[in-house]
Order: C-alpha cells, then structure tokens, then sequence
C-alpha cells in the first residue's frame, strides 16, 4: 500500500520537475520574464502545496475511499486560495502572473492526473 502511494508521490514529481524544465526553457529562450528564475520558484510553491494534497488525499483513500473525491476539492480550493494571496503580496508575481496562470494549470492538470490514479487505486483490507 505504501509503495502504491509512493510511486503516485514520485510520478507526479516527475511530472512537475519535466513540465517545469520545458516551462522554464521556454521563457529563457524567448526571453518572456525578465526574471526567469520566478518559473521554478512558482512551480516549487506550487508542487509543495499540490504534494500536501495529495498525501492528504492517500490518508483519506486509507480511511474513508468514498471521500477521495472532495478531499481533491477541499484541497484544490484551498491551493486556489494561496495562491491568490500570493499573487496579491509578491510585487514578482503580479508582473509574471502569465507564467503564474500556466505553472498553475500545468500542475492542477498533473494532479488530477494523480488523483484520478488515486481514486481507481484498489486497497487490500486489512
């Protein structure tokens, strides 16, 4: 059971660390950003939040599996929320918001991804 969760953990870092590496090529080559570096930092506070998430919801897969689904909620309205309040204390940000937008989406697409995984993920009773 633990190493199903693992490996649900691992791929969607793996996700993460790829659409984050094409991401930032992106905006070095074409010079989107006068700040590149904000693109990894957006994703690692993103990813960092969305990985809590998704261990949030491997708990709740362990207790109560019919419940999977709002835990993806809950945990996607409250990662909608910080990062808002980033986007209105970081000065960096607000002037990047476009790469903020797609780094956001890009790992909200990888999570459902997860937790679609998660949910269809059979458990062995104890």
């Amino acid at each position: 059971m633990i190493k199903k969760f693992l490996l649900l953990g691992f791929s969607f870092v793996l996700m993460v660390t790829i659409f984050c590496v094409i991401h930032y090529a992106i905006v070095l080559q074409f010079n989107f950003s006068e700040n590149p570096l904000i693109v990894p930092k957006m994703y690692l506070i993103i990813g960092l939040i969305t990985l809590m998430i998704i261990q949030m919801g491997c708990f709740i897969k362990v207790k109560y599996p019919e419940y999977v689904g709002f835990s993806f909620m809950g945990g996607m309205i409250a990662k909608m929320a910080v990062v808002l309040a980033l986007v209105v204390v970081n000065q960096e940000i607000k002037i990047n918001i476009i790469q903020l937008i797609i780094s956001y989406f890009v790992i909200l697409l990888a999570e459902v991804l997860i937790f679609i995984r998660l949910i269809n993920l059979k458990l062995k009773k104890v």
